[in-house]
């Protein structure tokens, strides 16, 4: 019988145009019933299980970062290429570690299917302002922020423990932030916090890690105010509950402009990579979603090719599988690259060993041999690790300009 109502939802038309704009889109129903709803709502659920399964050493993580020493690093820590989806394993969904080297350590979100049934009660609200995403470590002495591929962005003192010279704490204190950076402004907000004066808070559930955060921040009042220590304020995000009231008061009287919404899972643990525990919309989507009013001087700012909710994801579906072959295609050159060099290295290599017969009479000796092959091979290794940098810059910079992807907050 489901097959039966399946066909003919698929193939049974009364109207003599079945591609009529009157009608809805003909492959609609099937984006509804592609299976995203109950795999979201599936997913929450398993990972949830699995968090509470999971050993990790996040105390020698958090010492990872804020050293910057990376030879403890989990051994499962997950390659700089690998994905960071939580992936699903028959029953279990296995959980991604953290990337080496500051890449991968963020929590990101997916875009928000379907409402969940406990949405009132397990979920919280986050309005977010237009910023670049980052990871803000402070510790000993200085304060460095670094883009989700990892790449230094910039380093400053502040008012955070650990992330100013003048401190006399800076050695023995650290903080571990995830921020979004508005240069406008000058102003790092802070979405969620990790770690602070030694603490590991990774572990902890969502309620608990906004606690803190807001605890902390009200008690270094100087975070807040721009100096010579503090050239740029540290503003903790409020969150408010998940109902109609709630949201709708935060959007249309928020004092920045927004760039979209986050909502966060009360239980979650602060998990590494893309998660449907957090999840995303953006602020002129909320009227069709969340059946919740919004002024008009923010849904004036809708994309005029935005038309409604499903065709939209559609079209992040298709632009998020034309980014993983544009990934494809640069691995591929950068492997062709690698084997390019090898085989000169391979050539000059013999070429070199031929020189050095036809001239070891002459007193060429062995040092000077084995002095010149090094330095070949230094260099080769030197030409191969540009190449790798410049393409992740290049996959960096294309990931920061995609506004609409939920991932970049």
């Amino acid at each position: 019988m489901d097959e039966l109502t399946a066909q003919l939802a698929a193939d049974f038309s009364v109207s003599s145009d079945p591609n009529s704009t009157a009608a809805q889109h003909p492959r609609f129903s099937q984006y509804k019933s592609r299976g995203d709803v109950l795999n979201q709502n599936t997913r929450r659920l398993k990972i949830l299980k699995a968090q509470k399964k999971q050993r990790f050493d996040y105390l020698c993580h958090m010492r990872c970062l804020a050293e910057d020493t990376w030879e403890k690093a989990d051994a499962e820590s997950v390659a700089s290429n690998d994905s960071m989806e939580v992936q699903l394993e028959g029953e279990e969904a296995k959980l991604r570690k953290p990337g080496k080297y500051f890449k991968n350590q963020l929590m990101m979100s997916e875009w928000l299917v379907e409402v969940p049934d406990d949405f009132t009660e397990s979920w919280c609200t986050v309005i977010c302002p237009w910023g670049k995403r980052c990871l803000v470590v402070a510790s000993r002495g200085r304060t460095t922020a670094y883009s989700r591929g990892g790449y230094r962005i910039n380093t400053f003192s502040s008012h955070l423990p650990g992330g100013s010279k003048g401190q006399p704490g800076r050695f023995k204190d650290n903080a571990i932030l995830d921020c979004l950076f508005n240069e406008a402004e000058g102003t790092y907000y802070v979405l969620d916090m990790m770690c602070w004066k030694n603490h590991p808070v990774y572990d902890s559930e969502t309620e608990f890690r906004f606690y803190w955060l807001h605890s902390k921040f009200s008690e270094e009042t100087e975070l807040g105010v721009k100096s010579d220590e503090n050239p740029f304020k540290f503003v903790a995000l409020p969150n408010f509950a998940c109902t109609p009231e709630s949201i709708g008061q935060a959007v249309n009287t928020a004092t920045f402009e927004i760039d979209g919404i986050l909502f966060y899972h009360k239980r979650t643990h602060y998990t590494f990579g893309s998660t449907p525990l957090v999840v995303w919309l953006k602020p002129y989507m909320v009227p069709e979603i969340l059946n919740i009013e919004i002024k008009d001087t923010i849904m004036a700012k809708r994309p005029d090719s935005y038309t409604n909710y499903a065709a939209h994801m559609t079209l992040v579906a298709a632009e998020k599988e034309k980014a993983k072959e544009e990934r494809k295609q640069k691995e591929l050159k950068m492997k062709k690259g690698v084997q390019i060099l090898q085989r000169e290295q391979g050539k000059g290599d013999a070429e070199e060993r031929k020189s050095d017969g036809q001239t070891s009479s002459g007193g060429g000796g062995r040092g000077g041999r084995r002095g010149r092959r090094r330095k070949g091979g230094a260099e080769a290794h030197m030409d191969v690790s540009y190449q790798d940098d410049t393409l992740e810059s290049v996959e960096e910079e294309g990931m920061m300009e995609s506004v609409e992807a939920p991932n970049g907050t």
